[in-house]
């Protein structure tokens, strides 16, 4: 049976059997009419990132794209007191920590500015653990709409499972905008909590964003920093402890190395 994934006009298509003409065809026929899609890295049309997404920056994205179709659900920051709207959703990152392959600043280009001098790219990439939590007063909420009013938990469950289907539909939007890669996690455990007096029940998610730092550094700029400090030690006095360590021997000075560690021949 063929599908028409990734790109289905109807959903019938993945369900309906091939038709008389496609049974008659032979097996060389029909893969001269019928190519699989596939898709590599190398693919011209493969979506691509265009910009550097960061943290902060991912926030905002989701929460235009949200709030513009859930008003009556804002996405706050997470914090202990009691939030102004119910049901809302908090936004939070529980862990962040640079990337396996990359644990520290690594070399990208070296670029030709307007001002006719070269510039050295650096980048890193890191890890986040990004969670969202709806959150609803526990003993009865309404979402906008709804004639009839539920539990806490039942309007935190249904609140839940359209974000996921949100975040999922915007997944390919986040990664053009510039997050290097952006992957469901896991759903913790469903928790209650009183809030400044409030029952609230709570319904977790995370989600591993990666995100790149950039670095830009002018490679004079770089060079006369490394200048001016030479120049600048050169032109210090000598320390108590190189004073101290100095032994002056008929108009010479010599200077004794201590050996911290006692590991070779003291100094005699």
């Amino acid at each position: 049976m063929q599908s028409s994934w990734p790109f289905p006009e109807r959903l019938s298509d993945d369900l309906s059997p091939f038709s008389d003409r496609q049974i008659q065809m032979t097996d060389a026929e029909r893969k001269r009419v019928v190519k699989p899609q596939q898709y590599h890295n190398t693919d011209a049309k493969r979506l691509k990132a265009e910009g550097n997404l960061s943290y902060l920056e991912f926030i905002e994205v989701v929460k235009l794209l949200w709030e513009n179709s859930y008003p009556d659900i804002p996405i706050v920051p997470t914090f202990g007191g009691a939030f102004a709207n119910y049901p809302c959703i908090a936004y939070g990152i529980e862990l962040k920590r640079a990337h396996n392959q990359e644990p520290k600043m690594r070399y990208r280009d070296k670029a030709l500015g307007e001002d006719g001098k070269y510039y050295i790219i650096e980048g890193q990439r890191f890890q986040n653990v990004v969670s969202f939590t709806v959150v609803v007063q526990a003993d009865a909420a309404q979402i906008k709409g709804d004639s009839a009013r539920y539990v806490g938990a039942e309007v935190a469950d249904r609140v839940m499972e359209k974000f996921e289907d949100f975040m999922l539909e915007y997944t390919p939007v986040f990664k053009r905008l510039g997050a290097s890669e952006f992957v469901y996690a896991r759903r913790v455990s469903d928790t209650e909590a009183n809030m400044d007096q409030t029952d609230v029940v709570k319904r977790t998610v995370l989600y591993l964003l990666t995100t790149e730092k950039l670095s830009v550094a002018g490679v004079d700029t770089v060079e006369k920093i490394v200048y001016d400090i030479r120049q600048y030690i050169a032109a210090q006095h000598a320390t108590p402890i190189q004073e101290f360590n100095k032994v002056v021997y008929s108009n010479r000075e010599k200077t004794d190395i201590v050996d911290l560690f006692q590991s070779a021949t003291p100094n005699t």
